[in-house]
């Protein structure tokens, strides 16, 4: 019986040890790639690449202005690895409110006026949209 049990102990102990060591490694693994490399904003309108922002070696901030037909307009702010939506003609102005994004997890969208702005690491594929925002 109590080979049994000590048989049962290694197992866990074992499985701990696996699963510890295989979070230490996946987490080693998501930094190495995470900051290598530049980064590169793609700003797309009706899935039409408007620009792209090398979010690097930004020494000063600056603010461009993108401009549609009949008054419709998003002030984007481009800092040291990041870019924001600083000011939009739309009504409800979630874009603005989204803030700064830094990593190609989650995209700034400002659905009244059509605009996407993805961030996309050096060596990564080119993003592509895979629909069309409204």
């Amino acid at each position: 019986m109590e080979e049994i049990v000590e048989k049962r102990v290694v197992a866990v102990v074992a499985v701990i040890v696996l699963l510890v060591g295989a979070s230490v490694a996946s987490i080693i693994y998501m930094k190495s790639g995470k900051n290598d490399g530049s980064k590169t904003a793609y700003i797309y309108r009706d899935n039409e690449l408007l620009r792209t922002v090398s979010l690097d070696d930004v020494k000063n901030p600056y603010t461009f202005r993108i401009e549609y037909g009949d008054g419709e307009y998003n002030d984007i702010l481009v800092e040291n690895g990041k870019i924001k939506i600083a000011d939009a003609s739309c009504p409800d102005k979630l874009c603005v409110n989204m803030g700064y994004i830094s990593e190609p997890l989650m995209p700034i969208i400002c659905l009244p006026n059509h605009l996407v702005i993805r961030i996309v690491n050096d060596g990564e594929e080119s993003p592509s949209l895979d629909g069309v925002v409204y």
